[in-house]
Formats: C-alpha cells, structure tokens, sequence
C-alpha cells in the first residue's frame, strides 16, 4: 500500500537552523567555527546543496553525525524532484476520474481526492508501479492487448487495469506455493474440475477449497476478486511471477455463468499468448479471436458437439435434468447453454440454477 508523502520538502539547512536557535550562536559565529563565508552559511540555510566536507565540519560542530546531515540532504533533493515531477505532469481530473477512485479509496490504495489531482496521480502510479501517469495508457494497451485508439475511446479500459492490478495484489498475498504450471497437468484436471459442477449441486463445505486445490497441482491460481465500477467483465486471465492466474468477478452468479466463465479462462491458459491478460467482458467480443476460441473450447468441455445437438429438443425441466445428468454436469450448466443459444427466454430455467458464493481474501 502506497504512504501519502508530505507535498513540501525540508532542507538540512532548516534543521541547521533550529540548531543555532537552540544553542544561541549566529551564522556568523557558525561561519567562523566553520571556516566559510556568511554567504555560504546563509545558502545552506535556505536550501543550498550539503556536500560531504561541509557535513562532517557541521558534524564536528554540532555533535549531530555527518550520516545524519546527509541522510537529510538526500531525502531533501528526492522530495524535491518528486515535488517537481508532480508539478510538471499533473493529468486532468476527467482523466483522473476514468478510474474506479471509489472502490481503490476503499481499500485505501488512493486516499487524496480530486482537489489534489497531483497526489491522486502519483497515488495511482504506486498502486500500477510506474514511474509517472504517462506511463499508465501504454500499460494498459500492452497489459490488456488493445488497440492504441482504443484505449482512448473506452473508459472501461482504466477499469479493467485496475481490476487486474487487485487481481495481481490478492495472487501475491494469496499465493502459499505450489506446483510449477504444466500444461498436461491442467488438461488432465479438466475433467476432474467440470466433475465438481454436479458435485457442487450438494453444496459441500469445502467446494471452494477444493477448485482452487484442483488447479493449484497444476500451477494455476484461482482468485475471486469483485469487479469494479465500469469493468463489465466475468473474469479474466494472466500470467504473473511465472504462473497463470485466473480472476473470477462472479457477475452473474449462477453456476452456468461461473462454470462457462471458469473454463473459458482455462482455454485462454492452454491456448492463448501469455504475455497479455485475457478479460471475458459482458460486451460482445464477435471481433476478437481468441475470445471466441476461448469460448469454443469452454462450450465443448461442458456441452460436447455430439450432445449439443438435443439442446433444440429440450422442452420441459425434466428433459434438462436428463441431459445433465447424463453429460456430466449441472443443470444450470444446461440452461446457461439454452440461454445463450437463445433456445429458452431468460424468464425460464431460474429455479435449475445454483446462486454461487465464494470467499474472497478481503472478506475471510
């Protein structure tokens, strides 16, 4: 978490001069004691450079170590370039305000408000890690794989950065270790985690535990982090400190949407270019490939083509409840598919479905 820094600088010569305060002696005598001139002394007082001869002759004078006076000199001229640097590049705060300031004031990663633009700024530079705000469009265009335009023309683009910056945060405080990620091991975990959707239908008390634990022995990592204001987004997936990490939202809560949106993220880890993050937005993505792909591939672990060939047939809940049963998987898993294929109006099926609910590390 970022510590709001002070908007002013000290120079050593301020605390030279609570010194002589203290001890009643002029610049003048200092001067003398110092063997410089006046005009060198009065300098350093109003913020002139410390070099290290001259610290060691204060030291001596004072009793206050040379280290000291330095250690002041140097966090002086590094407030000083902050300070500067703050002035210079100071975004406006429509800018500002494409971010989702609420939820990052929540969890106190920002903590100035739009009266202080130029703290708000370098607050949200530490929360992304970049050196200054005109860093953070080229992150998002190269973190989210857009289009150079369109990270001008959609908002949401700040949203999303920020969703999968908290996603990074919870993976390194949540991550206990585990296996290297292996590719075989992910696909021979598939059928055991599209197992879990009817064991799910119990409600065990352990479920979380154990598909997060089913795709941790492949070196993947779960997380569940809450979306954000303006990132209309299910879920999504990228690669940190080695690893694959996927980070579901739980927008739209019903096990068809979670089962559909969990293994499209593991179609992203098995298929797609780990170098970007995948987001599976709300929005129509008819234009992107390996968003399609993504969503071929979950189509056909939880609803294979051979099968999906009946889902026309289905009339009734009991024909629902047969096919699940028969395929492997939830009803809701079924009626998620009907939905989307536009086969049932999303008045119908509601009472097949599962409400899920997950921990998050900010709520254990």
């Amino acid at each position: 978490m970022f510590t709001q820094e002070p908007d002013y600088a000290v120079p050593p010569g301020s605390y030279l001069e609570e010194w002589l305060d203290d001890h009643q002696m002029s610049q003048a005598e200092l001067a003398r004691r110092l063997g410089v001139s006046g005009k060198h002394v009065s300098k350093l007082i109003g913020g002139a450079s410390l070099s290290p001869s001259v610290a060691n002759g204060v030291a001596l004078v004072t009793g206050v170590p040379a280290a000291t006076w330095l250690t002041w000199e140097a966090l002086y001229r590094a407030d000083m370039a902050r300070l500067s640097e703050l002035e210079s590049v100071v975004p406006s705060k429509d800018v500002l305000a494409r971010f989702p300031l609420s939820t990052l004031r929540k969890h106190n990663y920002v903590t100035a408000t739009l009266r202080r633009p130029a703290l708000v700024a370098r607050e949200l530079c530490a929360f992304f890690r970049v050196a200054n705000f005109s860093v953070l469009t080229e992150l998002a265009e190269r973190q989210l794989a857009l289009p150079r335009q369109q990270v001008v023309l959609r908002p949401q683009t700040y949203a999303m950065a920020t969703w999968v910056r908290l996603c990074e945060l919870q993976a390194e405080a949540s991550w206990g270790g585990g296996s290297p990620y292996s590719k075989q091991a992910l696909e021979l975990a598939v059928p055991q985690i599209r197992a879990l959707s009817r064991e799910f239908l119990s409600g065990p008390d352990d479920a979380q535990e154990r598909l997060v634990s089913l795709l941790a022995s492949a070196g993947v990592q779960l997380i569940f982090e809450p979306g954000v204001d303006g990132a209309r987004a299910y879920g999504g997936t990228f690669w940190h400190e080695g690893r694959p990490v996927i980070g579901l939202t739980l927008r739209g809560k019903d096990d068809g949407q979670f089962w559909f949106t969990l293994f499209h993220e593991i179609g992203h880890v098995l298929k797609h270019n780990k170098s970007v993050a995948h987001i599976n937005e709300v929005a129509s993505r008819s234009d992107n490939a390996a968003e399609i792909e993504a969503d071929s591939y979950a189509q056909e672990v939880l609803i294979p083509s051979s099968y999906a060939v009946e889902l026309p047939k289905l009339k009734s809940k009991e024909q629902v409840r047969a096919l699940a049963s028969e395929i492997g998987v939830s009803p809701g898993v079924v009626v998620g598919r009907l939905w989307h294929d536009q086969l049932w109006p999303h008045t119908h099926g509601h009472d097949l479905t599962l409400q899920f609910s997950f921990v998050t590390e900010k709520s254990r």
